[in-house]
């Protein structure tokens, strides 16, 4: 981990620059200033997949209520290891965040409320609404730390976004096993930035972090047939789970993001960016403690890695438009695949100050 920071460092001190807004972790839904997709799940910010970062302060202390709207048009491509693809997964996203900001911008509170719609349907399905606190201990023009707590309140199921963790990775599947409880996560997410300016325009650079966890407003158990053997929350070897247990587990993620992007001269309102993630989740293996007959667990770290290239184009001084594509993988030195599927997520986005 030392020597993965080491290189991104390196390589960021090496490119010119960061400006304007921080990178957004997937780590789900997230507040208007950093809600860019859930790759993970909530903080996770997804994120979802999960995790975030927010602006940079600017120097003023601005505060008081705001309000946004996105609208977004996400797919999903998933390719076999010879490149066929084996699947699209299209869905058109509304989220509507309503929040204030307090002592001097150091404390933002919002709630977000959305529906998804997939295509050839008419039915709109709801987004969990969330509550979500941000405390910025330092906010600076260049660096920033930031404190989070978030809270997903759980819907019917026959109105539930079905597109909800969906993605069909170990850890999106983890947290569909607490689609009827309220998931609350927390975290903290430091990130610096650099800028420089040519006459060819501005360059930018950044580094960041983002540690959560999460835990769930009533118990989980694991039972025989529940598919937490197939998830891997169960050794393979352990013999049959005649009584079901709670599962008590914590989860944990870690993720590292480095960036780099441009903005030219003759049109100052474009901005592209390449961002590289590297994501660490530690989900619990249970197996049967045969002297106490108890079942223990220990963490088995799965890791993960992706890829974003992003335009986006401020249309007025409150719409933007931009487009995300994220490349999912094991790793950047290692097998370009999740689950024996390559991904590919693209997102078209409306974004609307209120």
């Amino acid at each position: 981990m030392q020597r993965r920071l080491l290189v991104i460092a390196s390589f960021v001190g090496a490119s010119a620059s960061a400006y304007g807004q921080a990178l957004a972790p997937p780590r789900g839904p997230v507040s208007s200033e950093h809600d860019e997709v859930p790759l993970s799940p909530p903080m996770a910010s997804k994120s979802s997949s999960g995790p975030g970062m927010k602006k940079f302060g600017q120097g003023s202390s601005a505060q008081g209520f705001y309000g946004s709207f996105d609208l977004r048009h996400t797919v999903n491509d998933y390719f076999s290891e010879t490149g066929k693809r084996l699947r699209r997964d299209p869905a058109l996203h509304a989220k509507l965040r309503l929040g204030g900001k307090f002592y001097g911008d150091t404390i933002d509170l919002s709630a977000g409320f959305g529906g998804t719609k997939l295509p050839a349907s008419q039915r709109v399905y709801q987004n969990r609404p969330d509550i979500m606190v941000d405390v910025y201990p330092l906010k600076s023009r260049f660096i920033n730390v930031m404190f989070y707590a978030n809270a997903m309140f759980p819907v019917r199921s026959s109105d539930l976004d079905p597109t909800e963790f969906s993605d069909g990775d170990r850890y999106d599947q983890d947290y569909r096993r607490a689609m009827d409880a309220t998931i609350m996560t927390a975290g903290v997410a430091p990130n610096v930035k650099l800028e420089t300016y040519t006459r060819f325009g501005r360059l930018f650079a950044r580094l960041g972090a983002d540690a959560w966890t999460r835990v769930y407003s009533k118990p989980l158990y694991i039972e025989e047939g529940d598919g937490s053997r197939e998830l891997g929350l169960v050794d393979e070897k352990a013999p049959g789970i005649t009584t079901k247990f709670e599962d008590r587990a914590m989860r944990y993620v870690h993720q590292e993001t480095g960036a780099v992007g441009y903005s030219p001269s003759f049109l100052q309102k474009l901005e592209a960016e390449v961002a590289g993630y590297t994501e660490t989740r530690y989900l619990p293996k249970y197996s049967l403690n045969a002297a106490t007959g108890t079942w223990d667990y220990v963490y088995e770290p799965e890791k993960i890695s992706f890829t974003r290239v992003k335009v986006v184009m401020e249309l007025t001084s409150s719409t933007t438009i931009s487009n995300e594509l994220y490349y999912l993988r094991n790793g950047f030195f290692a097998e370009d695949r999740i689950n024996e599927e390559r991904r590919f997520k693209n997102i078209v986005r409306l974004a609307i100050k209120l």
